[in-house]
């Protein structure tokens, strides 16, 4: 492949890379800590997380092949005014396909440039998948904010996430992916209502205008036919009862939020959640009733907790590898 702003480079050498500029970075936060021996919080890290041991690297397992990385493809045009086009990164192995596709949805504090997803995008990558990294705009840091302007940044999130998916498959087979089979990873649950709602979210979204009196369509998607159905899900971590207060306060925009209350849609969607084992332990729990639920009403669906992570993707070790080996066995059927 020959496209402008494309690199290629082992996985295994840039992850050493990254390991150790985030390991010489986390070193000197905690040594200025003013002897406290953690890191305070930062505008990607929420503070609920920010007492935490500086995470430990080792060497990843040698990739089955070498990675070509395409920067800042254009996917979808916001229509808020002066609002910029939104930009996607593809990860995909060198060798012919086709490749599965995972499509990775970055949490609210991050974005797709963050490390914790660059390297863990292509390592994948190394191991014979297509990623998909989209960026969105909205940096919302509390439901209040979400929810603000009779939910237009959510109608924006969930059209640029329905987007990312549309993209992935219409464009896959030109990274030597499968457009038949395409699986979405979201932190933080993000990204697991577009997983229920697939191609009926803006018929839905029309309805709840109609009601209220907006928000209008936030997004201009560049793709054309492809579909935002998701083969499967795979959530690493967050509060699936996130948006529970919403049933009272605002019933219309529960219904397109609340994993609780998406359940039933999309019945065939098989689900994989995956905590750290060291995170919030109201989330496990949370996590815990979810699947309880899902598996109730005939999902196929799984829980794991995952050692010693936490709310992060895993740096490096069993975890990190057990979270890969998850997502390959689920993103090739």
């Amino acid at each position: 492949m020959n496209k402008l702003g494309v690199r290629c480079l082992p996985v295994r050498g840039m992850v050493w890379r990254t390991a150790a500029l985030v390991l010489v970075v986390s070193l000197v936060i905690v040594g200025c800590g003013g002897g406290a021996g953690e890191p305070a919080p930062t505008a990607e890290e929420p503070a609920s997380t920010a007492q935490q041991p500086t995470p430990t690297f080792e060497p990843p397992p040698t990739p089955a092949f070498t990675v070509e990385v395409t920067k800042d493809v254009e996917y979808v045009a916001l229509l808020q005014p002066d609002a910029p086009v939104q930009t996607l990164d593809v990860y995909a192995p060198t060798e012919p396909g086709p490749w599965p596709v995972v499509v990775v949805h970055h949490g609210w504090y991050q974005n797709k440039e963050n490390t914790m997803y660059a390297s863990f995008a292509e390592e994948l990558a190394g191991r014979g998948v297509v990623v998909f990294v989209p960026q969105r705009r909205s940096e919302s840091s509390t439901l209040d904010e979400y929810i603000k302007d009779n939910g237009r940044d959510i109608r924006e999130v969930q059209e640029s996430w329905a987007c990312g998916v549309r993209f992935a498959r219409e464009s896959a087979a030109d990274y030597g992916g499968d457009p038949e089979r395409v699986t979405v990873l979201g932190h933080e649950s993000t990204g697991l209502d577009i997983a229920f709602i697939g191609d009926d979210l803006q018929q839905e979204w029309q309805q709840v205008a109609s009601l209220r009196g907006g928000p209008p369509p936030q997004t201009d998607c560049l793709a054309g036919g492809g579909s935002a159905q998701v083969d499967a899900f795979i959530a690493y971590g967050g509060d699936l009862e996130f948006y529970e207060r919403l049933s009272e306060t605002d019933p219309d925009l529960y219904e397109l939020t609340s994993p609780f209350g998406l359940i039933g849609r999309n019945p065939s969607l098989l689900i994989r959640l995956a905590h750290g084992g060291m995170a919030n332990p109201t989330n496990i729990e949370r996590a815990v009733k979810y699947h309880e639920d899902l598996v109730n009403a005939g999902y196929d669906a799984t829980q794991t907790l995952l050692g010693e992570a936490r709310w992060q993707l895993p740096y490096s070790g069993p975890e990190r590898q057990e979270l890969i080996q998850i997502i390959m066995e689920t993103a090739r059927g």
